[in-house]
């Protein structure tokens, strides 16, 4: 039953999206910004699993100055639980409880060839993300199970990031073409490095003016359907959601020492016309920690230009 609702969830999001894109205009108008949302579920990956990153979500604008020079604003919240989450004891625990809530800017350069990104976060880890109150209500809307180990989640703290992204177009062709986009992040949230091959597939605008840059901005009016097949493979060096901000008493039996090697291996469906842009994909994850599994992982994406 659980499964049933969250798939009735997906569907309803994803007809009432792909009636809005149906029904624009295809008249021609240079748009210079873009609304979007995205949710992160394992839900969304069609599993009965209801653990480790378990949700996200994402509202974010883009300002396009000119075919150049983006600027992205981003209001995230996270939540992250055991697999036994509803078990109070700790001892099970695969990972430990911890929610995030934060805000993020970005400033993006684009090129013929592609776009490197640099970005500022701000925010917290703890109960002052609300974490807890999400997870407690919405579970019980829909009947689900409570969590009952939110007391020993992360304890709060102010967090502040840096990153810096870029994607490569390595490749190009008119219906197949191959990118490789790159991350690193420094701060007290997360500490790593990322390399990330992808191949791109079907109908599909250049980088500078696509999906794949992140917002769908310009005067194109030409339709995007494309599927991408991707990896993520990632060095982890610290990552708060299992260690806290500080230096980390691995005593303690709420902190956890991730993974320094994971993986992720994807594959997501686009389609976009010149306001609106849907995407949705679906992903395995590596284990994030010694005692944990892996991670099936479903993304929902939702963009409006204007």
């Amino acid at each position: 039953m659980e499964k049933i609702k969250k798939i009735l969830l997906l569907f309803c999001f994803i007809g009432i999206a792909g009636s809005v894109a149906k029904a624009q205009s295809t008249k021609t108008t240079v748009t210079h910004h873009q609304l979007s949302f995205q949710v992160d579920n394992d839900a969304l990956a069609f599993t009965h699993f209801d653990r480790y990153y378990t949700n996200g979500l994402f509202l974010g604008y883009a300002y396009s100055r000119d075919d150049q020079n983006r600027i992205k604003l981003t209001l995230a919240q996270q939540i992250f639980t055991p697999e036994r989450y509803t078990s109070d004891d700790i001892q099970t625990y695969d990972r430990p409880y911890a929610g995030v809530l934060y805000g993020k800017f970005d400033y993006q350069r684009l090129s013929a060839r592609g776009w490197w990104q640099g970005g500022l976060l701000l925010g917290k880890i703890g109960p002052g993300s609300k974490a807890e109150d999400l997870q407690v209500w919405y579970h019980q809307l829909f009947g689900f199970p409570q969590p009952r180990g939110w007391q020993y989640q992360i304890e709060n703290s102010a967090l502040m990031n840096v990153d810096v992204q870029a994607g490569w177009n390595a490749v190009k062709g008119r219906r197949v073409d191959f990118w490789l986009f790159s991350r690193a992040s420094v701060g007290n949230f997360d500490r790593s490095i990322s390399l990330s091959p992808a191949l791109r597939f079907g109908s599909y605008l250049p980088g500078s003016q696509g999906m794949i840059s992140g917002n769908r901005l310009g005067s194109s009016t030409k339709r995007e359907i494309y599927g991408q097949l991707g990896a993520e493979y990632k060095r982890v060096f610290w990552n708060a959601t299992l260690q806290g901000t500080g230096k980390g008493d691995y005593n303690n039996p709420n902190l956890m020492v991730p993974v320094a090697l994971r993986q992720e291996y994807y594959a997501e469906f686009v389609y976009s016309v010149q306001r609106i842009g849907i995407k949705y994909r679906f992903s395995y994850r590596t284990r994030e920690t010694q005692q944990a599994e892996g991670q099936l992982l479903g993304r929902l994406s939702f963009g409006y230009a204007f």
